[in-house]
């Protein structure tokens, strides 16, 4: 009889977490979606689409670095629909991410790095993404390893994160994720899935940035924590400390990029356009600290953080 009750409890424990992995999204206006036969379907404001185990969120096109899909299904249709991502909304998230962050464009810092290293333009980029160094050209047609270059780069909005990785069309990483708590300097992100290229990763065919493997491996949910300082954001892993620290980044602009990359790649580049990232504004904080002393009673004590 023991037996029973603890094989009873344990399917009902597997049923709440296969139920708990069901992921919905809500139409924020109406659309359509044809597919590549012609066939056309039709999904209507607030209707709820649903995420199957191993479909996700990537880009459908290598060469369009704005677009982002996700790939959902209506009730009852076994038809795979890939959706514009900013056509949804994820339903286990109510609090936005502010558009100081998910309007501005992100980068590693070690680009900023390498663009102040005059002995070279690609030690400290080998250094950061190894898979560079065993780069084979992936065309049919004659490239070189700066041909196939581009620099990557992260967004962030109110559901997902994502990476472009800086070898075009392989492997951008991306996160489902709820936000958990937001302002213009933090965000805390609950992460519930991973993918590549908008499966659920694979190693035989997904190619993400090395520092990405181990996150593939955690369990979820787990936590991701943006700081942010001025122009710098820092991405911690599960808690905000040193040790977690996954990687600093730089906001920046798409013009500011293709500088660094044509000078990385020694083409034709106006560095000016380049402007050097800054810490939090420390004049602000003088001018504050201004204030509040002025307002301060005579012989009594004030405590300046």
């Amino acid at each position: 009889m023991k037996n029973k009750v603890l094989l009873l409890l344990f399917l009902l424990s597997s049923c709440i977490n296969i139920y708990s992995q069901q992921f919905s999204f809500k139409a924020k206006k109406d659309f359509t979606w044809t597919s590549l036969i012609g066939k056309q379907y039709y999904i209507s404001k607030d209707e709820i689409l649903h995420l199957k185990a191993n479909d996700g969120i990537g880009f459908s096109n290598p060469d369009d670095t704005k677009e982002l899909y996700i790939i959902l299904y209506k009730k009852d249709n076994p038809k795979a629909l890939l959706v514009n991502i900013e056509d949804v909304t994820f339903t286990q998230n109510t609090i936005q991410v502010s558009d100081e962050i998910r309007q501005s464009y992100w980068v590693p810092s070690y680009y900023y790095e390498q663009l102040k290293n005059k002995n070279d333009k690609f030690s400290i980029i080998y250094k950061n993404e190894p898979f560079w160094a065993s780069w084979k050209n992936q065309y049919e047609n004659p490239a070189t390893l700066l041909d196939d270059f581009n620099l990557g780069y992260y967004g962030f909005s109110d559901f997902y994160i994502f990476l472009r990785n800086s070898q075009k069309g392989k492997g951008e990483c991306c996160f489902l994720v709820s936000t958990e708590s937001s302002s213009v300097d933090f965000v805390k992100y609950k992460v519930y899935k991973m993918y590549s290229n908008a499966q659920l990763y694979s190693e035989s065919t997904a190619h993400p940035q090395e520092n990405f493997l181990p996150l593939y491996k955690k369990e979820t949910p787990f936590y991701i924590y943006l700081i942010i300082d001025g122009d710098y954001m820092k991405m911690y892993i599960d808690e905000v400390s040193e040790k977690n620290l996954f990687q600093t980044l730089i906001r920046t602009t798409p013009e500011a990029c293709n500088q660094i990359e044509n000078w990385i790649k020694g083409k034709s580049n106006d560095l000016s356009k380049v402007v050097m990232p800054k810490h939090g504004n420390p004049s602000v904080q003088t001018e504050v600290t201004k204030t509040n002393a002025t307002n301060v009673v005579q012989n009594k004590t004030m405590t300046v953080k």
